[in-house]
């Protein structure tokens, strides 16, 4: 059942990242008009390197049940749910709430430490 967990959360991971990278891209970056090329700058690099993280973190959930070692399992998955819930906590605080990426990475990070 933890194997199934960890999948779950992987798969979730995965979704949200190439979700938030997509829609960061179209929606936030290209509509812009800061006067700013620097400021701009950071604020794409924020938003692609978020989805990186986490669709890396994503990828290593997928191979746990396999490809990792039972006594490095919790280790990864750990880090895995740190990187998971500074992305919902992060996008909670500077939403207010009102983004549905902060639910989506929490539930995320829950079946992450259900399966670790």
């Amino acid at each position: 059942m933890q194997d199934i967990f960890l999948y779950l959360g992987g798969v979730l991971g995965l979704i949200v990242s190439v979700i938030h990278g997509y829609l960061g891209e179209v929606k936030v970056i290209r509509p812009t008009h800061s006067p700013s090329i620097p400021a701009k700058r950071v604020l794409s690099a924020i938003m692609f390197l978020s989805a990186v993280y986490w669709g890396a973190a994503s990828l290593l959930l997928l191979v746990v049940p396999t490809q990792i070692p039972e006594a490095s399992r919790e280790i990864v998955c750990y880090g895995v749910a740190a990187i998971y819930v500074s992305g919902s906590l992060g996008n909670l605080w500077a939403t207010r709430g009102k983004h549905p990426g902060w639910v989506l990475l929490a539930a995320a990070t829950i079946l992450t430490l259900a399966g670790s």
